[in-house]
């Protein structure tokens, strides 16, 4: 369910919103309020909160929107030219769904920077020295069919859209990142403000809420960097901190985690190896019985948290955890072993010396405490199952300690 909320919020509820307040449901005035400066300011804003995060693709849209809703404004080209310029931005736009976010003035994000001023700045001058021509350019039908008449705009504009977002589709199925999602919300409502371009108050909304959805998708990457450890898909130690915090004060048990003799593990093995003990310890951990929740804290070290409930009664459930991971054995793959699957996987099992897979393993000493004591706070409670996990350790390894 969540995963399924994530495509659809914020753009969804944005384009929602937009679109009842341009149908009259909304507060008076805001229409008429952003036909001055304010579209500006907040294409403005997403402008430089992208380039202060290294966002290239998303400073790049936030620019043609801006350009888009001036050319609006000032009827370059009249209605024409609103309509070439929204189907040169869709497709500019399609194409950097594509690319990868470069520091903004980085090499490669001027190349996109200047790719992309000449490719809207030729549909301006176009738009401005040549209308007529932009009339008969919008005229041309590619399809026998009438598609683009129930849209109210001309049949190529409805082609270049539906390739910017067929092409938005893939890119956000592949990637399935914040802002690859709210591409495609950003895209629809491009898309509907030239739909709706007889309305000067509801292509402001459109375009203003194009911006302010890859703001918010924005704000969403730049949390999960924060809380989220990209290696494991764990919450990452932030998100202990601030989930401890919100207890409030209250009860919790928390404990903390340790592979053992991981760095012995990662020489002997290798750093890919080393990160797929993690991933499978991490697996382990997030199954945790008892409702726990667990996070990786650094390096080899994770941490499980147990809200409600003291340390006795996390104990069992620590213990569960600890023979899980210790029964799981995973199979070292030779480094010769293809990528793909062979066609004839026996030529390739010939080919070389037939050898019995490695199986390995690994186990983790854990230490607990609970916030029962006199001092509550995170970090009182986290040294106090640090000092428990020292113990663990120093009596042998694989055991939880208290």
């Amino acid at each position: 369910m969540r995963s399924v909320l994530a495509w659809f919020f914020p753009g969804g509820f944005i384009l929602a919103l937009a679109l009842a307040v341009a149908g009259g449901y909304g507060p008076a005035g805001i229409e008429e309020g952003l036909r001055g400066n304010a579209p500006l300011f907040a294409f403005a804003v997403v402008i430089v909160f992208a380039a202060y995060f290294h966002r290239s693709r998303v400073v790049l849209f936030g620019l043609g929107l801006a350009g888009l809703r001036y050319a609006y404004m000032a009827e370059a080209g009249g209605v024409d030219g609103f309509f070439l310029l929204g189907a040169v931005f869709a497709f500019a736009a399609g194409l950097l769904a594509f690319s990868q976010d470069r520091g903004v003035f980085s090499t490669p994000g001027l190349v996109q920077l200047g790719s992309f001023g000449l490719v809207f700045g030729a549909g301006w001058l176009f738009a401005e020295v040549a209308p007529d021509d932009i009339s008969a350019l919008l005229a041309t039908k590619p399809l026998p069919v009438d598609l683009g008449t129930w849209l109210e705009i001309p049949q190529s504009v409805a082609l270049v859209l539906a390739f910017s977002l067929a092409v938005a589709f893939i890119v956000a199925a592949l990637r399935d990142g914040p802002v690859e999602r709210g591409w495609i919300w950003s895209l629809l409502m491009v898309g509907l403000s030239l739909h709706l371009s007889a309305d000067p108050g509801a292509v402001n909304l459109l375009l203003v809420g194009a911006a302010l959805t890859q703001g918010l998708h924005l704000v969403e990457t730049s949390y999960a960097m924060a809380y989220r450890d990209d290696l494991t898909g764990l919450p990452a130690r932030r998100a202990l901190m601030r989930d401890i915090e919100g207890a409030g004060g209250g009860l919790y048990s928390a404990a903390m985690v340790d592979v053992d003799h991981f760095k012995r593990f990662n020489d002997r093995y290798g750093h890919d190896v080393g990160d797929q003990v993690l991933r499978m310890v991490a697996a382990r951990l997030a199954k945790a019985p008892g409702g726990g929740k667990a996070y990786r804290y650094g390096g080899e070290e994770f941490a499980l948290l147990y809200p409600g409930k003291k340390l006795q009664e996390a104990l069992p459930y620590l213990r569960d955890v600890r023979r899980s991971v210790e029964d799981a054995v995973f199979t070292l793959r030779s480094w010769r072993r293809p990528r793909k699957k062979p066609v004839d996987p026996g030529a390739w099992r010939g080919a070389v010396k037939k050898k019995t897979p490695k199986r390995l393993s690994v186990t983790v000493s854990i230490g607990v405490a609970d916030s029962s004591g006199n001092d509550t706070s995170a970090d009182a409670v986290l040294k106090k199952a640090d000092r428990a996990l020292y113990r663990a350790k120093k009596a042998g390894r694989n055991r939880v300690a208290k």
